[in-house]
């Protein structure tokens, strides 16, 4: 099988060699992959600013065809094609209930080793030719043919996942909301919040490139230090995951605001005081969404059309072959323009 693997930081190689993934638990399903799409947070380990066992295969979102089921999946079969949001869930534990399933009991994070674990398995990443899924009838969600693959991987991660930083963020209709870095998920989550009423949405980025899309779509584009701090901001949204963001996105804040915190921390501290959130009563919102749950009420509303999904502004590289990979690494962590989200093709 061919695929990425990450080596070292920094170091992304294309293996002709891999493993191929099979049936290991009757709960497993083996796909063929379609799309996988490289998100910033894949950034952080080729980076090095998280932790990772290396020659793991990255990507954890994933559009494909299933190839094989275990004894014990019935709700789809070989030929269905399905999406698989970046974490395994068992849809039946108390996160999962609780509406948590990316912190479910038994789930995994797909392209992820721990590295001071090396006795466990890694779950393997989709940006390679075939990909296993544990708990697959409650982790893979089943595509009807209208559907495209490119809008499919966006809904595997980054438009769930800036829809949930839109709701957690107390969007009130009429009212201003901001959006702190234009990445994919900050374009998604100025989707959301525009869905939800929220009227002006002000989005800021230091990048021309990402501020001109967030203008498509029909925000007030910003750069850090020339947006307006004269506009009650009661909902804030941080998508970029830096320190410097982060006080930006708390200082647009009014008093009694909600800074819905999305992007993944690689800080081991918040850039603001409890002194400064207690005096002007702020309330802050962080972690993982829960994509498998969010997906149970929002592709209902995608299929309806009800919401737009913004592929052809997000989605820049819809169809990369795998063997590109290293440089395509390379261009998207130097946030080339024109760059903003990339899906792999085997």
């Amino acid at each position: 099988m061919h695929g990425l693997t990450l080596d070292d930081v920094g170091v992304i190689t294309y293996r002709t060699d891999l493993p191929e993934p099979a049936i290991v638990r009757p709960t497993d399903a083996v796909l063929a992959v379609r799309r996988a799409g490289l998100c910033g947070s894949d950034l952080h380990a080729y980076e090095g600013r998280e932790r990772v066992r290396f020659g793991v295969i990255p990507g954890h979102e994933v559009v494909g065809e299933v190839l094989a089921v275990g004894d014990d999946v019935d709700d789809v079969v070989p030929g269905d094609r399905v999406l698989v949001p970046f974490t395994s869930s068992c849809g039946v534990c108390k996160p999962c209930r609780a509406g948590l399933s990316a912190r479910c009991s038994s789930g995994e994070l797909f392209g992820f080793g721990d590295p001071d674990l090396s006795s466990a398995s890694a779950l393997q990443g989709g940006q390679a030719e075939r990909i296993r899924v544990p708990l697959a009838a409650s982790t893979m969600v089943r595509l009807p043919d209208h559907i495209s693959d490119e809008l499919a991987v966006l809904l595997a991660d980054n438009f769930p996942t800036g829809w949930h930083a839109a709701e957690r963020a107390g969007i009130v209709p009429g009212e201003p909301a901001v959006i702190v870095g234009l990445g994919s998920v900050g374009l998604c989550a100025l989707v959301a919040a525009m869905s939800m009423g929220a009227k002006p949405v002000i989005a800021i980025d230091p990048l021309a490139d990402r501020r001109d899309r967030a203008g498509r779509l029909g925000a007030y584009p910003a750069t850090p230090g020339e947006e307006d701090t004269t506009i009650p901001a009661v909902s804030v949204i941080e998508a970029a995951g830096t320190p410097a963001a982060q006080r930006l996105a708390v200082r647009l804040l009014d008093p009694g605001g909600t800074l819905s915190i999305i992007s993944v921390p690689t800080s081991v501290h918040f850039p603001f005081t409890p002194v400064e959130a207690y005096d002007r009563n702020l309330t802050i919102r962080t972690g993982r969404a829960p994509v498998r749950s969010i997906l149970e009420h929002l592709l209902d509303r995608v299929l309806a059309g009800e919401v737009a999904v913004p592929v052809d502004v997000v989605l820049t590289h819809p169809a990369v072959p795998l063997e590109h990979g290293a440089e395509v690494y390379r261009r998207f962590a130097a946030r080339e323009p024109g760059m903003l989200k990339v899906a792999f093709i085997p």
